[in-house]
């Protein structure tokens, strides 16, 4: 670029030497390089990470452009750009750690995540590296400041025909990825059909929020739209009151439930259900746990699925029905329970919202997860250490929930590598195995990690010497491919997706003051049941009640009884009454395929 400097008059600053002219100007363009580097960095980091040419428009020809246009129009104040630049300078640093660990930009969920962080929380994720880091964002921040004032001391000025060519190119650079992206969708779907969220626009604004710095206005934005939303929501609830109550005379010894909520676990590839893979080596082993053999989600989306579990909403009721209850949670505080969320999920997201706003119900609430789906983030054994830490910090009766990332996609991404059983996985060379080999080899690694967690889970429980019991439902199902079924994922409608995984596992101290409480249980556990049974089910686990409680809906209570299983996602159909397409097993409406119990 062609920088033009001017000297101050002597009527408004002293005359600088000649050689003190050169150093000046010398020093700020050090200076100003220095920071350009500084703020390209995560990208940079980024992409010796990824390779796919989809991330080199977010992560390079984006803030390049960026920072050519802002440099071009700020050009008789380069001091000015660099102060702009000074905020994102101080995050650089902060960014490219997270980078460097997850190989991903951040985004407004982990944004939420890092601002819910208590500072002990932060300890403990960082570690020893979180004074290095503290001084590396003084230092980024530093480096813009040192740019600002140099420039402005040296009084740098950018003019004529290079500084408009500059901005020129910026903008060329800018806009060439949007206009291929229009180019690309034109005459292959009409503007009519197009999903709003594969459009264009939609993915060059995308591109833009991936890449830093620019892309953390929106990702701020973003997050305080949502977060804010989410909080709204949350607050709706607040006055609610079950007017729930103990039954039954007192213990003299502390009570300790726990609710694990599960993530996309098929009930198919667990090996207490039958699965032909030792997928539960460890439950397998443990006495008193009780398999329930034949439960359904209602959803196969954790926004409709997760509320189901949480609250009294009856399977018959649209996901987007208005509802006024608040959670088992706020039935477990009136109760005198002192309440916990420990998530290793996100607090805000299009999926997540509708759960935060749950889970902001808890007297303490926990996230642990700084990543996002499509990266390597927390693995769920990350739930044990916050159990312990509630189990110590508190000597009151205790209702905790643990939302596990489970397996949801990417699979590879939710278990160490010790527990790489079977082999090859997606991440494995390409040309081992078959694609259905991979996938199903990746997916039950992450079943048998989750079956870890659990025994370790009961392990803590085990020896808090508490009466203890713990609930564990995944939220739905998972589609893995098959020789006649190429899709995988959930939110198609499948058996596999509906048919989950659940169980009850109680201690010794609790079968000896609950008897009754276990047998009805173990006596229902074969039972054709549903998610919507757990509400009232928790409420008779931990010796709770309220005025309306429905006991016919609870698998502690002699009184349950069958409900029609409805489920649901563009229509309701009877689960019991429905017949399944022979590719995929999707659930449609039809003959009876088996009578009610």
């Amino acid at each position: 670029m062609t920088i033009r400097t001017f000297a101050p008059s002597s009527n408004t600053a002293r005359q600088l030497s000649p050689e003190g002219e050169g150093r000046g100007r010398l020093l700020a363009y050090a200076a100003a390089t220095l920071l350009i580097a500084l703020v390209m960095l995560p990208n940079i980091v980024w992409l010796v990470h990824d390779h796919a040419a989809p991330s080199w428009v977010p992560g390079l020809v984006l803030p390049l452009a960026g920072l050519l246009i802002l440099f071009a129009l700020l050009g008789r104040w380069p001091w000015l750009a660099c102060l702009l630049l000074a905020p994102f300078a101080l995050l650089a640093p902060l960014e490219t750690f997270y980078v460097w660990q997850y190989h991903h930009p951040t985004s407004a969920q982990i944004i939420a995540t890092i601002v819910a962080t208590n500072p002990l929380e932060a300890d403990e994720y960082f570690g020893r590296m979180l004074a290095p880091l503290a001084i590396a964002l003084l230092g980024g921040l530093a480096v813009a400041l040192l740019a600002a004032w140099a420039s402005w001391r040296a009084r740098l000025r950018w003019r004529g025909g290079p500084r408009m060519a500059a901005l020129g190119i910026g903008i060329v650079a800018a806009a060439v990825p949007l206009g291929i992206g229009l180019a690309s969708a034109r005459g292959q779907i009409s503007a009519s059909t197009e999903p709003a969220s594969n459009a264009p626009w939609v993915e060059y604004g995308a591109a833009i929020k991936e890449g830093f710095p620019f892309g953390v206005v929106p990702r701020v934005v973003e997050y305080r739209m949502e977060w804010d939303r989410m909080r709204r929501d949350a607050a709706k609830f607040k006055a609610f009151r079950f007017h729930a109550q103990r039954v039954g005379p007192p213990l003299h010894q502390r009570q300790v439930y726990v609710l694990a909520i599960g993530e996309s676990s098929r009930r198919a590839n667990w090996q207490l259900f039958g699965y032909d893979r030792p997928t539960n080596p460890e439950l397998s082993k443990l006495a008193n746990v009780v398999p329930i053999t034949h439960f359904i989600t209602t959803w196969p989306e954790s926004i409709a699925a997760i509320p189901m579990i949480l609250t009294r909403r009856k399977p018959d009721m649209a996901w987007d029905a208005p509802w006024h209850e608040a959670s088992v949670l706020r039935a477990m505080q009136e109760a005198g329970y002192e309440t916990y969320w420990i998530s290793n999920q996100q607090a805000i997201g299009e999926f997540d919202s509708p759960v935060s706003m749950y889970a902001y119900e808890a007297e303490h609430v926990e996230w642990l997860n700084h990543a996002s789906w499509t990266a390597p983030g927390s693995y769920d054994g990350d739930l044990i250490q916050p159990l312990k830490d509630a189990l110590a910090s508190s000597d009151k009766d205790l209702f905790i929930v643990l939302h596990m990332m489970g397996s949801h996609v990417k699979y590879d991404y939710r278990y160490p590598r010790a527990f790489e059983r079977w082999t090859p996985t997606q991440v494995s060379p390409p040309g081992e195995g078959t694609r259905i080999e991979r996938v199903r080899n990746s997916y039950d690694n992450t079943i048998l990690y989750t079956d870890h967690v659990l025994a370790g889970v009961i392990g803590v429980l085990k020896h808090s010497g508490a009466v203890t019991a713990l609930w564990f439902e995944s939220d739905h199902g998972e589609l893995i491919p098959t020789s006649t079924c190429d899709k995988e994922g959930h939110g198609v409608g499948t058996v596999p997706e509906y048919e989950i995984p659940a169980l009850f596992w109680y201690s010794d101290a609790y079968a000896t003051d609950f008897p009754q409480r276990v047998t009805a249980l173990r006596a229902n556990a074969g039972k054709r049941t549903l998610s919507a049974d757990t509400f009232e089910s928790l409420i008779d686990m931990a010796g709770v009640s309220f005025p309306g409680h429905d006991e016919s809906w609870s698998l502690f209570s002699p009184d349950w009884r069958y409900h029609t299983r409805w489920v649901a996602q563009t229509r309701h159909i009877d689960f019991d009454t429905a017949r399944f397409n022979k590719e995929c097993e999707r659930v449609l409406p039809g003959h009876a395929n088996g009578a009610a119990p």
